[in-house]
């Protein structure tokens, strides 16, 4: 299962960056990185040179642009990761109490308890040699072979 939140946020990231290089910054349709291209080609090099306000207008553009750059960078990442990794924080992870065995399954677990570990259960008869794995199979043992009988 693919985890949608990660995936949403990346998707948010992403459409904010498109919309950052859509979007015009100025009265002449420019976006911000055509402008940061203008700053950064000849003629914007030569006006930096002779003018202390274009160069810091420049300078934030060339700013804003790695923003952009970053956010859309980011947003990718993050829908990748949504895709590929699954959200699990749901899924209840079966490990034995004995050791470091994980079940995919509590019959797995059941089993596994059964075949290795039942002479560390708990759960044991005090009218005969029977040894549950849980404590409802030791009661629909009492009740089936010992219904007359003391429980404890």
């Amino acid at each position: 299962m693919a985890n949608t939140g990660v995936i949403v946020s990346g998707a948010i990231l992403l459409g904010i960056a498109i919309l950052g290089f859509l979007y015009p910054i100025n009265d002449m349709g420019w976006s911000v990185p055509q402008a940061h291209e203008l700053c950064s080609s000849g003629l914007g090099q030569l006006g930096q040179a002779f003018s202390g306000d274009i160069q810091k207008i420049c300078l934030e553009f060339r700013y804003i642009t790695y923003g952009i750059y970053g956010l859309g960078l980011i947003g990718i990442i993050l829908v990748i990761v949504g895709v590929v990794i699954t959200h699990k924080s749901k899924e209840k992870t079966l490990t034995c109490a004995y050791c470091n065995f994980v079940a995919m399954s509590e019959t797995e677990l059941l089993k596994h308890s059964s075949d290795k570990h039942l002479d560390k259960s708990p759960y044991k008869c005090g009218h005969c040699d029977f040894i549950g794995i849980t404590e409802e199979i030791l009661w629909n043992h009492y009740n089936d072979e010992h219904p007359n009988e003391k429980k404890w």
